[in-house]
């Protein structure tokens, strides 16, 4: 036996997932760049204010390890989740606060690219206490009729 007969013999034999990463990767990018900003921003906002993962999912009212994957940068967080992370860390996490639209000459080309850590009153809305990956999705059929 060869060298070549030997390595074909004993490669391992589970399909290759870095392949298939890199296209998810490719496939995806238009939402992971911006979760992956996302994620870099409230780790930094935590590190200000000295919190913990746990904490955070306290604050979220889901795990430890749902704030794990999402300070991962690989989920498609819905707007309910962006608008917990900010009330929960006290800060506007994308860079344009909502009350600025009910403000006259409220938004600005500045205001839009604005990196800084902004302070959210507490507007007094309550959400519901489902976080991404916690609400029970029917999955649909063919036209996207339910099942």
């Amino acid at each position: 036996m060869n060298t070549m007969d030997f390595l074909h013999a004993n490669e391992h034999k589970s399909a290759d997932d870095f392949v298939a990463k890199a296209q998810y990767i490719k496939d995806n990018w238009v939402w992971l760049r911006y979760s992956y900003a996302i994620a870099i921003k409230v780790r930094r906002r935590m590190q200000e204010l000295d919190m913990t993962q746990k904490q955070l999912a306290e604050a979220l009212g889901c795990t430890q390890q749902h704030v794990s994957v999402l300070l991962n940068g690989k989920v498609n967080m819905t707007l309910e989740t962006l608008a917990k992370l900010e009330k929960a860390l006290q800060f506007d996490l994308i860079g344009v606060s909502l009350e600025s639209f009910d403000k006259p000459g409220g938004l600005s080309s500045s205001s839009l690219l604005n990196d800084s850590f902004g302070v959210i009153p507490d507007s007094g809305l309550e959400t519901t206490s489902l976080v991404d990956g916690y609400k029970p999705r029917k999955k649909k059929g063919p036209k996207g009729k339910s099942r």
